[in-house]
């Protein structure tokens, strides 16, 4: 997968740069999860996004990595808010659990309620950053979403 972002970072618009309109980013990801989910279900799809999401994770997590915990997450929040993905908040850690909230949130936040939670890929991403951190799997589910009416998104991690 880390070749996948070497290649990837690598842009070369001279007159456009790097900055694309919120709108085109969300076309993109809502219209390719509804395909998805057409071709290959709907839990199916959820679970595609999910296993892309925590693989880029993983790959971030490599890149963002520090031994010290409150270095890591620093380095995380960070990078999501400059890359404007959300604002990261640590609602909750212990030795058992974390909790993570996305405010801003690049997949939903101001979308209408659809009545149900969205962002899959965003917890793929979460889970990957734990593992990379732990060396070792985690369950991760999203327990709050704008989409759904709920004001924020949360993903929460159970380390095992």
């Amino acid at each position: 997968m880390e070749d996948i972002l070497d290649q990837i970072s690598k842009v070369k618009r001279d007159k456009l740069g790097t900055d694309i309109p919120i709108l085109i980013f969300r076309v993109l990801r809502h219209y390719t999860n509804v395909y998805a989910s057409d071709l290959l279900g709907e839990r199916a799809s959820n679970i595609l996004f999910i296993n892309a999401g925590k693989a880029l994770g993983e790959a971030l997590g490599q890149r963002l990595y520090d031994k010290d915990l409150n270095k890591y997450l620093e380095n995380i929040i960070r990078f999501i808010e400059e890359e404007k993905i959300g604002i990261l908040k640590i609602a909750h850690l212990d030795d058992s659990k974390l909790v993570v909230q996305l405010d801003e949130c690049i997949t939903c936040a101001g979308m209408d309620n659809i009545g149900k939670r969205i962002c899959f890929f965003e917890v793929g991403l979460v889970a990957g950053l734990v593992e990379k951190y732990l060396g070792k799997r985690v369950i991760a589910q999203e327990t709050k979403c704008n989409a759904n009416g709920e004001g924020t998104c949360e993903v929460t991690v159970n380390f095992g």
